[in-house]
């Protein structure tokens, strides 16, 4: 072979032989040993078919080649080692010798090293099958993640990050009425409208950065809401929502699951129109049987009778606990209970409790103590009858399982560790009931507090009651943000625990709290007291309860209160003669309406003060009869009298009490109506009554009044000398006032929402400005105590302030309505 093409196959990395028609090795290049099978047999004369037996067997095709029939013949991708480390493979082609320095007619066989393209080959081969067994794994799994999706039975919608619908499922598609394809790229507002008020809606992926923290792919609390179908029905859900997150942009969003709650509303629906028909229906009989019993207990009875009615009295009032009992439960149960935050006197509601129970445990001649001490709070936030009733049921329980000895309550406050942001700024406040009773065994402990359970089925025989007490206390103690708890020894007693949480009211002068408490304990008739009233040198106090006969309800009425005209709307006759009974043992007559038609006509004839109304009766029932006599207001009753309208009803339901209210009721009262209740509501309104017939009489001689003895918040002598003693100035200013006032309330209770300290602020530093200057003192000193607070950066009180800020600019704005031409 001449240089050139040896230069030219050896720039190409190429190796040669050539080869005569004996298959003998003529000429060889120098690199090829490192190629050929055997390296140490390539030489001259040596058959090539030793050196490379891969040509073994084509004989045939030399021949064809040497003849001219074929140009050339490739044998690719040979393996010359088999370390996975080092591969070596190479390529042979045969070709026809191109020079004519050969006699003979030679063959050349060129070898090239082939292993950078058979790695890469088989590497893409590799990478193809990966690629296929991938994708095959992905089609499956997304047909299974597809399955799932369709089989759940709550309707799933998926949506990007702003809100706009990607993927819905058949069950979604079935409850809004919609095929998949008609919400693809709608907003999920569409659906539910709702969601633009949740606060987990986020807008950009940096929102989402700021949850790494967090478990973001946990499903948010179910919410209940209502969605929108295709036909326009409106359709209660309950929705739960998770946000999605992955490194790419298109697979971020939100996963909402929707469920149809129009089942459970049904099933609610019909359980509270059951748990109705219980209140109503047998509350009636019951009301009915504990009031006759009442009267005859008022009667001359012999000893044989008063007991049988006793018994008669004491199982109704236990009947009526165990209804009121599963009312409470099913209230809680569906979070229909809502909690009360007006400020009440602690050991008032403590003392109020002791001395309800005190019959009970003088029978049983137990002694029920109240360890009173100088760090009980005077004056708290909360639901005072929650807590009563709370206490009540664990005093109850005391009495009951407790044969000798004695019980004992006692209160501790502490800082409030609870972490639930609803609670901050509050105490914890502890209660303890000490007994010396029976016990309860260790094992026993846990069945406490669940529903329908007591200790053992001996305690249902023996003691009685439904297992639901403990139960609804340890839901109300929750409610309340505190919990419940027991220790106890078999045949030492227990004490039972309980927290809540509450806002702590400061605590008043000394000499107040003396003056106080020397009212409660002077009002517990027959009650005595050990120990001190609480000061800074006495430890503790104790409220004992000796036996004493029982005390009987007494009223304090207010002076002519037996000339409250008073109407009774009810349509059962034994109920009837119950309550003409309690009015005429409490010094108040009455007329008898049999519906409220009846009513209407006698109203028509007779101004009444006040209507007893039965809320169900034939003709026409109280709550229309509400309504009408406010109808009447506008037209009969134009000077305002219209009489106050009190329901006397069997319905306890929570929503029962705010139908009567919303129909225009004043007052509620549940039947069976105890005479205590029903003296302490007829002497608070018959308070508010006269109070009004007052103020009616002022109001018709207000003309010929001077300003300066109308009975008004305002120091008309600083006013007089104001306007020079000028009337008519006078007027004016005060009309200035009132106009400047009323909108500045508006901005303070918007403020208040918004917790706007600033602008609260300002407003009331000018209520406080202009009420001086026009000599409204006591609103001077209103305004005084909500800045106070408002520095303090403290909302709580400023409500009750704002409502006497309004009810002084209502009596100013009222007196220039009835002064026009003064």
């Amino acid at each position: 072979m001449n240089s050139l093409l040896k230069n030219l196959l050896s720039i190409c990395h190429i190796e040669y032989l050539i080869i005569d028609e004996n298959f003998k090795i003529i000429e060889k290049s120098l690199g090829l040993n490192h190629f050929a099978d055997i390296p140490d047999e390539v030489k001259q004369g040596e058959d090539i078919r030793i050196v490379f037996p891969e040509l073994e067997g084509l004989e045939d095709v030399f021949d064809a080649i040497r003849q001219g029939e074929q140009d050339n013949f490739e044998l690719k991708g040979i393996m010359r080692s088999q370390d996975i480390a080092s591969p070596l493979y190479i390529d042979i082609r045969i070709t026809k010798n191109i020079q004519e320095d050969y006699s003979s007619n030679p063959l050349i066989i060129l070898v090239e090293d082939a292993t950078e393209r058979m790695v890469l080959e088989q590497s893409l081969f590799q990478g193809a099958n990966e690629a296929n067994l991938l994708l095959r794994n992905l089609k499956a799994s997304k047909q299974y993640i597809e399955q799932i999706v369709t089989s759940i039975a709550d309707a799933l919608v998926v949506t990007t990050l702003s809100g706009k619908i990607k993927k819905i499922n058949l069950a979604a598609q079935i409850l809004l009425e919609y095929d998949e394809v008609e919400l693809l790229g709608q907003s999920i507002t569409k659906v539910i409208r709702e969601i633009n008020s949740s606060p987990l809606i986020i807008r950009d992926i940096e929102s989402i950065n700021l949850l790494q923290s967090q478990d973001i792919n946990s499903l948010e609390k179910e919410v209940e809401t209502v969605c929108y179908t295709k036909s326009g029905k409106t359709i209660p859900v309950a929705f739960s929502y998770s946000i999605v997150k992955t490194e790419i942009e298109h697979f971020q969003g939100y996963v909402y699951i929707l469920r149809d709650m129009t089942e459970r509303k049904q099933a609610e629906l019909a359980k509270q129109g059951f748990l109705a028909m219980i209140s109503h229906e047998v509350r009636t009989p019951i009301a009915s049987v504990t009031g006759m019993a009442s009267l005859l207990l008022d009667s001359r009875l012999t000893a044989e009778q008063q007991d049988f009615v006793e018994t008669i009295y004491t199982s109704g009032n236990s009947l009526l606990k165990i209804i009121n009992d599963f009312l409470d439960f099913s209230k809680i149960q569906s979070g229909n209970l809502e909690l009360e935050e007006e400020p009440f006197g602690l050991r008032n509601c403590i003392n109020e409790v002791l001395y309800l129970l005190t019959p009970k445990a003088r029978e049983k001649g137990l002694k029920l103590t109240f360890l009173d001490t100088p760090k009980v709070p005077t004056t708290i936030v909360g639901d005072i009858t929650r807590l009563r009733q709370i206490l009540i049921n664990l005093l109850s329980n005391a009495i009951k399982f407790t044969g000798t000895g004695s019980i004992e309550v006692s209160v501790i406050t502490r800082k409030n560790s609870n972490i639930n942001h609803s609670y901050a700024n509050t105490d914890e406040i502890q209660f303890s009931v000490k007994d010396t009773g029976i016990g309860i065994p260790r094992d026993r402990v846990e069945r406490l507090f669940k529903a329908f359970s007591q200790v053992n089925s001996s305690i249902t025989r023996q003691y009685g009651g439904t297992g639901l007490g403990l139960a609804i206390c340890k839901q109300l103690c929750e409610l309340m943000g505190g919990r419940i708890w027991v220790e106890s020894e078999l045949s030492a007693g227990s004490t039972f625990y309980f927290t809540i949480a509450a806002s702590i009211i400061p605590e008043e002068p000394e000499s107040q709290q003396l003056a106080r408490a020397t009212t409660v304990f002077s009002q517990l008739e027959g009650a005595s007291y050990t120990g001190r009233v609480p000061d800074t040198e006495s430890p503790s106090s104790t409220f004992s309860v000796s036996p004493r006969p029982c005390v009987s309800v007494s009223s304090s009425q207010p002076p002519d209160s037996h000339k409250l005209r008073i109407l009774l709307t009810e349509d059962n006759l034994v109920n009837q003669k119950i309550a003409l009974k309690q009015l005429k043992s409490l010094g108040y007559s009455a007329d008898v309406a049999g519906n409220g038609k009846e009513a209407l006509q006698l109203l028509e004839k007779i101004p009444y003060d006040l209507i007893l109304m039965d809320c169900q009766m034939p003709v026409l029932d109280g709550l229309e009869t509400t309504k009408e006599i406010h109808r009447w207001q506008e037209s009969s009753f134009a000077s305002g009298c219209r009489p106050v309208v009190i329901a006397m009803t069997a319905n306890a339901m929570k929503e029962d009490k705010q139908m009567c209210l919303d129909a225009g009721m004043d007052d509620y009262l549940s039947k069976p109506v105890m005479k205590e209740n029903l003296a302490a509501t007829l002497e608070h309104w018959a308070s508010v009554i006269f109070k009004a017939k007052e103020m009616d009489a002022v109001e018709q001689t207000v003309s010929t009044t001077d300003v300066g003895s109308v009975d008004l918040p305002i120091d008309w002598e600083r006013l007089h000398q104001l306007s020079e003693n000028n009337p008519e100035f006078e007027l004016e200013l005060l009309q200035l006032f009132v106009e400047d006032i009323q909108p500045r309330l508006e901005i303070i209770k918007i403020a208040i929402a918004a917790d706007n300290f600033e602008q609260l602020a300002r407003e009331i530093h000018q209520i406080k400005g202009a009420s001086a200057n026009v000599g409204a003192t006591t609103m001077h000193l209103a305004a005084e105590k909500l800045e106070q607070l408002t520095y303090n950066q403290e909302c709580r009180g400023t409500t009750n302030i704002i409502s006497e800020l309004e009810e002084f600019v209502k009596g100013i704005q009222e007196f220039l309505i009835r002064t026009p031409n003064f």
